[in-house]
């Protein structure tokens, strides 16, 4: 029988390793990006030696150095949510703008995009901590604010529910499976993803205005 993992949340006990891991993580991209700005081209072991791990550590997070340096691109170039929502404002043309600004970013270099997807897959397949690898979450910087402002509208389930469905129509994956399943255009790709998150909201507001609508007496 093939192996599965599982994809539940990780449990309170697993908390300290899991921030260490997004440490080692965020100080590889950041020793990339200061070797980059210095002009270079970094191996894996350049910059495992700048961030102070060793390298067997660094290629299980990034097993090729391009696959680091397009997370390293991101990372700079990712714009805060302020930059097109505030809280107070729309979340259902907010919640569009962020998933066109992420994806657009995102699919401006596409051999970067795949590449980041692969390096997600390869550090998932070879992981044997019987763990579920961190992926840097980038989606959810911009998910969790404009669905939190929903509190007073939405119940928590229902809000918890949006936040993973919006997850599916933002970053690598999403975008890979519009383009290659889909066979949709750049433009097309954009488009479809940014009206998936307007729908999403819209629906969730909706669903949950009818279960708070009282019932009619017969």
């Amino acid at each position: 029988m093939a192996n599965t993992k599982s994809s539940t949340l990780l449990p309170s006990g697993h908390q300290g390793r899991a921030n260490q891991r997004n440490r080692t993580r965020q100080a590889l991209i950041e020793a990339a990006a200061a070797l980059r700005e210095e002009g270079l081209n970094p191996t894996i072991a350049e910059v495992a030696e700048r961030a102070m791990v060793s390298r067997a550590t660094a290629y299980r997070y990034f097993p090729s150095p391009q696959a680091l340096i397009s997370e390293t691109a991101t990372d700079r170039d990712m714009q805060p949510l302020e930059h097109f929502w505030k809280p107070g404002e729309d979340p259902v043309k907010g919640v569009g703008l962020a998933a066109n600004a992420l994806n657009k970013l995102l699919i401006g270099d596409e051999v970067g995009l795949r590449m980041m997807e692969r390096s997600f897959m390869t550090v998932w397949l070879e992981n044997e901590s019987g763990e579920t690898p961190l992926r840097p979450g980038r989606r959810m910087s911009y998910i969790e604010p404009i669905v939190d402002s929903l509190k007073d509208r939405l119940s928590a389930r229902a809000r918890k529910r949006l936040k993973q469905a919006l997850s599916i129509v933002m970053g690598t994956e999403a975008l890979i499976a519009v383009r290659d399943v889909g066979g949709a255009s750049v433009e097309e790709s954009l488009g479809a993803a940014a009206w998936a998150a307007r729908a999403l909201v819209r629906q969730a507001l909706e669903e949950e205005q009818v279960r708070r609508k009282p019932a009619r007496s017969a």
